[in-house]
């Protein structure tokens, strides 16, 4: 069983590059389209879905353990400085992370 992380945005973002090997990737891993529309549809307010990619995705609860949680903090973190260089004031992202 793996994790996928999803954002919806309001506005269109560049696919990461297919080589990367940044922490966090955005684009296709576990995802096709039909999971991503399923996502937009259930999960989201916003126009554009995309598949986050990271090693073991991004969950942040009380029960995981806190190495663990202090990672997937880190990768959030990451997440919002790539997306800061995109989203202008006004626009938004929304996050989902589910089992698959």
């Amino acid at each position: 069983m793996s994790l996928a992380s999803y954002i919806g945005c309001n506005i269109e973002i560049p696919l990461s590059s297919e080589e990367s090997d940044d922490l966090i990737v955005i684009g296709d891993c576990f995802s096709n389209k039909y999971n991503r529309r399923d996502v937009k549809k259930h999960q989201f307010t916003t126009p554009f879905v995309y598949e986050v990619s990271s090693d073991l995705g991004i969950e942040i609860s009380e029960y995981m353990n806190p190495k663990t949680r202090a990672e997937s903090k880190e990768k959030l973190i990451e997440l919002c400085k790539i997306l800061d260089s995109y989203i202008d004031k006004g626009d938004y992202f929304e996050l989902y992370s589910c089992w698959v």
